[in-house]
């Protein structure tokens, strides 16, 4: 390789870019070897490359260009060797993994980490750590999604201090980043990273999650866990878990008290909100907790009153055991029991078995808690000193109780007398519901309770509650218990707690006493009455539909033969009235007719061609008033026609012959005239048009029909410029004459109006409406 112009002539350089496995340094045997890690690749890989740049030497003295190059070829050929070997496979840094954002390791990135095991719980749990940080491996996700593909043999034998390999890809999980394995393969055995000392601010913000650490502190209290033991440890400046395995600590209750050095992994409980609500530390060896000064015997903690347990000290008592005495006021074995001295009472939690009875005077030794935002003692030994006397209940309403403690909060002074809290009081209610417990192993009773303005809840954690399944809801009551405050932050700006809620406990079921009964009108019994009176107003409400159908059905065919009885009636009015007026009419014209023809028939015998013509005459006069006759007692169908072409059907058959000029006048669409309606014009507009050519001798007749001034009524006018007449003066019914009457009864019966004008030579006018009844069609 020729050498760079201006570079010293004792080294000749030259630049490889080789696979960078993360963090590991090398020495080589050339002269100078310089490694610089250039930037991860984005998203596709989390793994580097790096670059070298190496210096060939030259010889220190020139021979000759053949051994000088031969020296350049041997190391030319060094180069490729290197360049051809099997490369490292790229690893990935824990770091890489942790600062990736929520949205980045959503993405499932490849990564390949090698780190030492720093804890191990249950089959599917451990954490791993590396020279930059530590991470959960998530092996329960792992096999959800199908990724798991390592013996499980293998991750079960896996032991802290093992340097392992995993091969999987990233994931946000609930707070932190956390790697979901594929394979994971141990390597050998290695050494535990240091701890580092725990710092608050980091520890109690999570910035420690999955690291090991050391934090010191005092044991408050331990229960049972899902791995083992989970102890109440106390670093200032509050209070975490420590779980630790059951095979790594035997024996908890020795660590009470006592100051130890805990070392482990410290891993975050979150809400799923992904934020952190409280720090843990996770330990599985023997060893990592270290008791540095072991505890002291419970009664020989400090001394101070039940009224002294938290309040301003120059000099604070630390975090150790507080002793107090007070007399039992109630207990809960197994749970908590109240102590009152004076005007104090304090809430006691113990694990101790012994069954309290009221009066009994003890001495407590315990932690002092603030989880009620009111001062308790909490993982207490209690033992008995002597008898006392149990506190009077006081006569006093809970909501002055919340009034009071407020009102004293708002001027930033102590409650006068007192809060109450713990406190035994009497006080009147109303009972709204009783509840039991979901489990019948629980004995527990609540009594929802109304009192004045307020709703609160008493309950019953132990004993017969016989008494208490027995009360009705509205009941009257007088009940003495144990007040329970519960203080929330009202006022951000001023920091003030105030209590928001008041329930009580009841010590015993004879303590609620029945102090009025409630009415017979029970909400069940008002809601069973008012079914009833629902199902009789439904039954009454059916009857109704069903007999309103009844009758319905009843007056159709009432109404059915009430109709057909007056079509008869109205059938046998209207023949009668046809038979009088056919009567009357050939009384009038065909008779006499006749008796003329006769009259001249008997002269023909004196003056034969004198007689003779006029009975012929006479005799064809008869035949024209027969043929009208006919012709008016003719029935008018429609035979399909609508009322405009059968009125010009009527008008052309009776101006046939006639010298008079008769014209038919239309106005709108008259299709939808029901044919009984059009029936009845047509027999009235013939009436008319005979009448008007018989005795009018008029030189034109006008027949005009339109819709009224709606189109539910029908409007039909027949005018005439003939003789005309005065009306009433008219020869009627009793002469034989039916025409006008029988017109005028038509419309009647059609519900119309029939207006008649006339005058002796001004002509005659015919004007009638009719409606168009819904049942027409049915009546056609």
């Amino acid at each position: 390789m020729p050498r760079t112009p201006g570079a010293p002539r004792s080294d000749i350089a030259t630049k490889v870019t080789l696979p960078n496995p993360v963090g590991c340094k090398h020495n080589t045997s050339l002269r100078t070897l310089s490694r610089a890690c250039t930037a991860p690749q984005p998203r596709q890989s989390l793994c580097p490359s790096y670059s070298a740049t190496v210096f060939l030497p030259r010889p220190f003295r020139r021979k000759s260009a053949t051994k000088s190059r031969r020296i350049r070829r041997g190391f030319a050929l060094l180069l490729l060797a290197l360049g051809a070997a099997p490369a490292a496979e790229p690893r990935t840094r824990i770091v890489e993994i942790r600062v990736l954002s929520r949205q980045e390791a959503a993405k499932a990135l490849p990564a390949h980490v090698r780190g030492v095991v720093t804890w191990k719980g249950g089959r599917d749990a451990l954490t791993i750590e590396d020279d930059t940080a530590g991470i959960w491996v998530h092996v329960t996700e792992a096999r959800k999604r199908g990724l798991w593909a390592t013996d499980n043999a293998v991750l079960n034998a896996i032991r802290v201090g093992q340097v392992v390999e995993i091969e999987g890809v990233s994931d946000p999980a609930g707070y932190a980043p956390v790697l979901v394995p594929k394979l994971i393969r141990v390597v050998g055995e290695g050494i535990l990273p240091a701890a580092r000392p725990m710092v608050p601010t980091r520890f109690f913000s999570g910035a420690d999650d999955s690291l090991r650490i050391e934090v010191r502190g005092v044991v408050q209290g331990f229960q049972r866990g899902d791995i083992g033991w989970m102890l109440q440890l106390y670093s200032a400046p509050g209070r975490f878990t420590v779980e630790i395995s059951r095979t790594a600590l035997a024996d908890p209750e020795v660590l009470v008290d006592a100051e130890v050095r805990v070392t482990g992994v410290a891993i975050s409980r979150f809400n799923t909100r992904g934020e952190l609500t409280l720090p843990r530390v996770f330990c599985s060896q023997p060893g990592e907790i270290v008791v540095e000064t072991p505890a002291a015997a419970p009664f020989a903690a400090p001394l101070v009153p039940l009224d002294q347990i938290l309040p301003f000290r120059p000099d604070p008592l630390g975090p150790h055991r507080l002793r107090v005495i007070g007399t039992v006021t109630y207990a809960l074995p197994g749970k908590f029991l109240y102590l009152q001295d004076g005007a104090t009472a304090v809430r006691v939690e113990t694990r101790s078995p012994e069954p309290w009875q009221p009066g009994d005077r003890v001495e407590a030794a315990g932690f002092v808690e603030m989880t009620r935002f009111v001062g308790s003692l909490a993982e207490t030994q209690v033992r008995k000193i002597g008898r006392g006397v149990v506190p009077e209940a006081v006569a006093m309403l809970p909501e002055k109780i919340v009034a009071l403690n407020r009102a004293a909060m708002s001027t930033g002074q102590l409650a006068k007398p007192h809060d109450f809290d713990g406190h035994l009081v009497r006080f009147p209610a109303r009972l709204l519901a009783v509840q039991s417990a979901p489990d019948a192993k629980q004995p527990w009773r609540r009594l929802t309770l109304e009192q004045g303005e307020m709703i609160l809840g008493a309950t019953l954690h132990a004993g017969d509650a016989a008494a208490l399944d027995a009360l009705r809801p509205g009941s009257e009551l007088e009940v003495t218990a144990l007040v329970q405050l519960e203080y929330a932050p009202v006022n951000v700006e001023r920091q003030a707690l105030v209590p928001t809620r008041l329930d009580v406990i009841l010590r015993r079921a004879d303590e609620v006493r029945v102090v009025q009964a409630p009415t017979w009108w029970t909400p069940e019994r008002l809601l069973a009455a008012m079914a009833l009176v629902v199902a009789a107003l439904g039954g009454a409400l059916l009857w109704a539909w069903q007999l309103r159908r009844q009758v319905g059905r009843k007056t159709q065919l009432l109404a059915a033969e009430m109709s057909a009885r007056r079509d008869a009636a109205i059938e046998f009015q209207a023949t009668l009235r046809e038979r009088n007026r056919l009567a009357a009419n050939l009384h009038d014209t065909l008779l006499q007719t006749l008796g003329g023809i006769g009259f001249q028939m008997g002269a023909c015998e004196d003056d034969p061609a004198v007689h003779l013509p006029v009975a012929q005459k006479m005799l064809e006069h008869a035949v024209d008033e027969l043929r009208g006759s006919v012709w008016a007692l003719r029935s008018l169908p429609l035979h399909g026609l609508a009322l405009p072409e059968a009125l010009r059907s009527i008008a052309e058959r009776a101006g046939a012959g006639q010298a008079v000029q008769i014209e038919v006048r239309t106005d709108g669409d008259l299709a939808p005239v029901p044919d009984f309606v059009a029936g009845n014009l047509l027999l009235v507009a013939q009436e008319a048009l005979h009448n008007a050519l018989k005795h009018a001798h008029p030189r034109t007749v006008t027949i005009e029909v339109r819709f009224a001034d709606t189109t539910d009524r029908i409007a039909l006018t027949v005018r005439d410029d003939g003789d005309g007449f005065t009306p009433g003066a008219q020869a009627g019914a009793a002469q034989g004459h039916f025409g006008v009457t029988g017109m005028r009864e038509r419309i009647e019966r059609l519900h119309g109006t029939f207006r008649l004008d006339s005058a002796p030579g001004r002509g005659t006018t015919l004007a009638i409406e009719v409606p168009l009844r819904t049942y027409d069609e049915e009546l056609a």
